[in-house]
C-alpha cells in the first residue's frame, strides 16, 4: 500500500516511490537541474537525484503522475534512464551497479586513447624539436591526433555542455568544452592563416591534454563512486541464488530464491548462507551473523529461533519455515535503509550545492574577464613576446579547466556514501545523511534502561498477595491483563503466572493502556488495575499494605508493579533485570567522547539509581518515574537549551522521544515502531555500537571537511595563478597552460577520492 504524504499544498496523499539510474550527469549542477525538473511535475512530491550514486527516488502520487512521464521528463532534458520499472531496492541496486560498471570500462577505454593520442601529440610537439629533428606535416599531423581526442574522448563532455545549454544551465562539462574548444580552435586559426608561431603559439596539446586529464579525473570519480557504494553490492551478494525447499509429497528440491514463498520448509546444510528469512523448525547450529550485525562470533540457534538471509550456517544441518522472502527480508531492508541513506542530503551537502550552483557561471564570466583584461593591456606590459589574442585565450582558458567544480561537487556525497556504507557492514544502519551530520555534533546521549542498558529480559523475583484474596485468582488476572499489554515487563507476568498456574486461562476484556503507567481490564466480572504507584494512587487505591513488599523490591534494585482487583489493592510483583554486559563499557567510550550521559525511565527511581550505580552512572544523571510523553518534554527541553541530543531506546514508550531528538537510535530488537521512529539503527544489540556510530560519523564529518577544505581551497589558490595574477610579480614563467591548469584539476578530484576511500577501512578503535 502506498505510504501516505503531505503535497506541496499541505493535504495528506498517497506516494509511491520511483528508483532510476541515470546516465549522463557530470556534476552536482546536472542533479540539480534534473531535480527542478521533476519536481516541477504535477503529482511529483519530492526528487532525490544523487549525481554520486548516479540514481534518482522520485516520491510521487500516482494518481497524479506515472513513472513514464518522469522518465520521458528525464530524457528531455538530454540524460539516460538506466533502469525499467523496478520498485525494489535490490533490482535498482542492481541495475544502477551495471551501469557503473559499464560507464566504468566506457571512460577507461576513452582515457586510455586519450593518454596514448596525447602522449604522441606532446612527442612530436615538444620532443622532436628539442631534438632538433622535424619533418613535413607535423603541425597538421598533431592537429589531426589532437582533433581526434576530442572528438572521440572528449564527447561526452561537449554533448554534455550542449545539454546545459539546452536547460538554460551550466555544469562542469561547459568549463571543460569551453576550455577545449577556445585552445583547439585558436590553434586551428593559427595553423590555417599560417600566423607566425613565435608570436601566435599553438596549443593543440594543450587542446588534447585537457581533454584527456579532465576524463583521467572522471575515470578516477567513476571508480570512487563505484567502489563508496559497493557496501549495499557487498550485503547483497550475501545472499544465495537458489534454495533446497521441501515439497509436499516429501521431496527436497533446488529453487531460485524467487520461487520460494512464505510458508515453505528450507533445508540448509553446513557452510551453506540461508536464502531468505524464518524461524527454526528442527535441528540446532551457529551461524555466522557478521554481515548483518557486525558482531564475529557465531550465534547458537535452535528450534524456535530466527534465522536471515545471508548468514551463514557453520556447522549443523537444519530446516526451516520461511516468514520473509524478497524485499520482505532483513537483508533488503538494510540494503533499502543503506540506499535511502546514501541518496539523501545533508545539510552540509545542500550548502555546497547552492555554492556549486552559482559557481560555474560565476567562474565563465571571471574567465571572459581575465581575457579581456590579457588582450588589452596585460600581454603587452608583461608578455611582449605574444601575442594579445593569444595571451587573453591563453589564461581565459586556464581559468576556465582550473575552476572545474568536480572536486567540490564530489567532496561531502563520496564520504556520506563511504560512511554509511561501512556503517551498514558494522550493523549500524543509519537512515539519512542528516542523521550522520547530526551525530558528529551531539552533546547529550539519552538511554532508556529497560531493554537498552539492561538485557530487557525481567523475570519475577518476588510476588506477595494479600490475605484477603485466593493467589491463583491473581495470578489469572494478571496473566489475562498482560497478555493485551505491550509492556516490556508483560512477559515476565505472564511467563510467573502460568508457571504456578495449572487451570484453563481467562480472557481479558475492556482493556486500556495509559502508556507507561499500568492498564485496566475486566476479569472474571472483576474489575483489574495493574501498574506503578502513580498509576494506582492517582486512581485512589491505598497501598500501604505492600508498602513493605515495595521497599525490600527497591532495595534490590527490582521494579515493582502493584495490583488492584476491585479498588483494593490485592497484589505487588518485583521484577528484576540484569544490565546489558555491554552497557558499562560503551558509557565509559561515550563519555570519552565528551557526551553527556542520562537514563531516561518510568521505572521508580530506587531501581533506576541501583541499575544506574552498577554501570558507573552518578545518581544526578538518572530521570526515573517519566510517561513516554514526560520523556519527549525531557528530550524538547534539553534541545531547547541549545544542546544535540541523542535518544537511544528500544520500546514502544520510547518512540516520542526518538522522533523528537536530533538523532534517535533504536536497538535492532526494539519495536516496529520504535526502530520506525529512529534514525539509526542498530542492528547489533552490543550497546558499544551506539559509541561507533558516534565516532564513524565524526570521522565521516572531518573527511566532509577535509574535502571541501582542499577543493574550495585548491580554487583560491589555483584561480588566480591560473589567470596569471602572478606574472606581473614574477614574470612570464609563472603563466599556467591550459593542459597543466587541467591536470591540477584531476589531482584535485583525485584526493577527494582517495580521502573519501580511507573510511572503508573504518577501525572504531583507531
Amino acid at each position: 500500500m502506498p505510504a501516505p504524504s503531505a503535497d506541496r499544498d499541505g493535504r495528506e496523499t498517497p506516494t509511491e516511490i520511483l528508483s532510476l539510474g541515470i546516465g549522463g550527469m557530470s556534476c552536482n549542477n546536472c542533479a540539480a537541474g534534473i531535480t527542478r525538473r521533476v519536481e516541477a511535475l504535477e503529482g511529483v512530491a519530492e526528487a532525490r537525484v544523487s549525481y554520486a550514486l548516479e540514481d534518482a527516488r522520485i516520491r510521487f502520487d500516482p494518481a497524479r503522475a506515472n513513472p513514464e512521464t518522469i522518465r520521458a521528463t528525464i530524457v528531455e532534458a538530454g540524460f539516460t534512464v538506466l533502469s525499467p520499472d523496478k520498485k525494489d531496492t535490490a533490482s535498482a541496486q542492481d541495475i544502477s551497479s551495471g551501469a557503473e560498471e559499464q560507464t566504468l570500462q566506457a571512460r577507461r577505454r576513452m582515457m586510455w586513447i586519450g593518454v596514448a593520442a596525447s602522449a604522441l601529440i606532446m612527442v612530436l610537439g615538444m620532443g622532436l624539436p628539442r631534438l632538433g629533428l622535424t619533418f613535413p606535416g607535423r603541425i597538421e599531423t598533431i592537429a589531426a591526433l589532437s582533433a581526434l581526442v576530442l572528438v572521440y574522448v572528449g564527447r561526452d563532455f561537449f554533448v554534455g555542455a550542449v545539454r546545459a545549454a539546452r536547460n538554460r544551465t551550466t555544469n562542469m562539462d561547459t568549463l571543460v568544452s569551453l576550455g577545449a574548444s577556445v585552445a583547439f580552435l585558436y590553434s586551428l586559426g593559427v595553423l590555417i592563416l599560417d600566423l607566425d608561431r613565435t608570436r601566435f603559439p599553438v596549443y593543440f596539446e594543450s587542446a588534447a591534454m585537457i581533454v584527456t586529464l579532465v576524463m583521467v579525473g572522471k575515470v578516477l570519480e567513476a571508480r570512487g563512486k563505484h567502489e563508496a557504494s559497493g557496501a549495499v553490492r557487498a550485503l547483497l551478494s550475501q545472499q544465495p541464488e537458489h534454495a533446497r525447499v521441501e515439497r509436499a509429497d516429501g521431496a527436497i528440491v533446488e529453487c531460485s530464491i524467487d520461487a520460494v514463498v512464505v510458508g515453505d520448509r528450507v533445508h540448509v546444510r553446513p557452510a551453506e548462507r540461508i536464502p531468505v528469512d524464518g524461524r527454526i523448525e528442527r535441528g540446532e547450529t551457529h551461524l555466522d551473523e557478521s554481515m548483518l550485525t557486525g558482531e564475529s562470533r557465531a550465534v547458537r540457534k535452535r528450534a524456535g529461533d530466527a534465522v536471515h538471509a545471508g548468514t551463514l550456517n557453520q556447522e549443523g544441518a537444519f530446516v526451516f519455515i520461511a516468514h520473509a522472502v524478497g524485499d520482505a527480508t532483513v537483508l533488503a531492508d538494510i540494503a533499502r535503509l543503506v540506499r535511502e541513506a546514501q541518496a539523501s542530503h545533508a545539510p552540509i551537502q545542500s550548502a555546497v550545492d547552492r555554492i556549486a550552483e552559482r559557481f560555474v557561471p560565476a567562474m565563465i564570466v571571471s574567465a571572459c574577464v581575465v581575457g579581456v583584461a590579457w588582450w588589452g593591456f596585460g600581454a603587452a606590459r608583461f608578455i611582449p613576446t605574444l601575442d594579445a589574442t593569444a595571451a587573453g585565450l591563453l589564461f581565459a582558458a586556464s581559468t576556465l579547466l582550473i575552476s572545474c567544480p568536480c572536486a567540490m561537487g564530489l567532496a561531502t556525497p563520496l564520504a556520506l556514501v563511504a560512511g554509511t556504507g561501512v556503517g551498514a557492514q558494522r550493523g549500524l544502519l543509519i537512515k539519512s545523511a542528516a542523521a550522520l551530520e547530526a551525530m558528529g555534533g551531539l552533546d547529550t546521549v539519552i538511554l532508556d534502561k529497560t531493554g537498552t542498558l539492561t538485557l530487557g529480559r525481567p523475570k519475577v523475583l518476588a510476588a506477595t498477595v494479600l490475605p484477603a484474596f485466593t493467589r491463583s485468582d491473581v495470578l489469572a488476572a494478571v496473566a489475562a491483563a498482560e497478555r493485551e499489554s505491550e509492556h516490556p515487563l508483560a512477559p515476565a507476568l505472564i511467563g510467573y503466572a502460568e508457571t504456578q498456574l495449572d487451570g484453563e486461562t481467562v480472557v481479558a476484556r475492556d482493556v486500556f493502556a495509559a502508556a507507561g503507567s499500568g492498564l485496566t481490564a475486566t476479569v472474571d466480572g472483576n474489575k483489574v488495575l495493574l501498574g506503578s504507584r502513580r498509576f494506582l494512587e492517582g486512581a485512589g487505591i491505598d497501598l500501604t499494605a505492600l508498602g513493605e513488599a515495595a521497599r525490600q523490591a527497591e532495595g534490590q534494585g527490582a521494579s515493582s508493579v502493584f495490583v488492584a482487583l476491585n479498588e483494593s489493592a490485592a497484589a505487588h510483583f518485583a521484577i528484576g533485570d540484569a544490565p546489558d554486559p555491554s552497557a558499562r563499557a560503551a558509557l565509559d567510550r561515550l563519555r570519552a567522547l565528551g557526551l553527556d550521559i542520562v537514563m531516561l525511565t518510568g521505572d521508580e527511581r530506587a531501581n533506576a539509581e541501583a541499575i544506574a550505580t552498577s554501570l558507573g552512572l552518578p545518581s544526578d544523571s538518572v530521570i526515573a518515574q517519566v510517561l513516554p510523553g514526560e520523556k519527549a518534554d525531557y528530550v524538547a527541553a534539553r534541545r531547547d537549551r541549545g544542546e544535540c541530543v541523542a535518544m537511544v531506546g528500544d520500546g514502544l514508550n520510547d518512540a516520542p522521544a526518538l522522533a523528537l531528538a536530533d538523532v534517535g537510535i533504536a536497538i535492532g530488537s526494539g519495536t516496529d515502531v520504535a526502530l520506525e521512529a529512529a534514525d539509526v539503527v542498530l542492528v547489533t544489540e552490543d550497546l558499544g555500537a551506539v559509541a561507533d556510530a558516534v565516532v564513524l560519523s565524526r570521522r565521516t564529518l572531518r573527511t566532509i571537511h577535509q574535502n571541501l577544505f582542499w577543493a574550495f581551497g585548491y580554487n583560491v589558490a589555483a584561480i588566480p595563478l591560473a589567470a596569471g595574477m602572478l606574472v606581473p610579480v614574477f614574470g612570464a614563467s609563472m603563466r599556467l597552460s591550459p593542459g597543466i591548469a587541467a591536470g591540477a584539476m584531476a589531482l584535485s578530484s583525485l584526493f577527494v577520492v582517495t580521502n573519501s576511500a580511507r573510511l572503508r577501512r573504518f577501525d572504531p578503535t583507531r
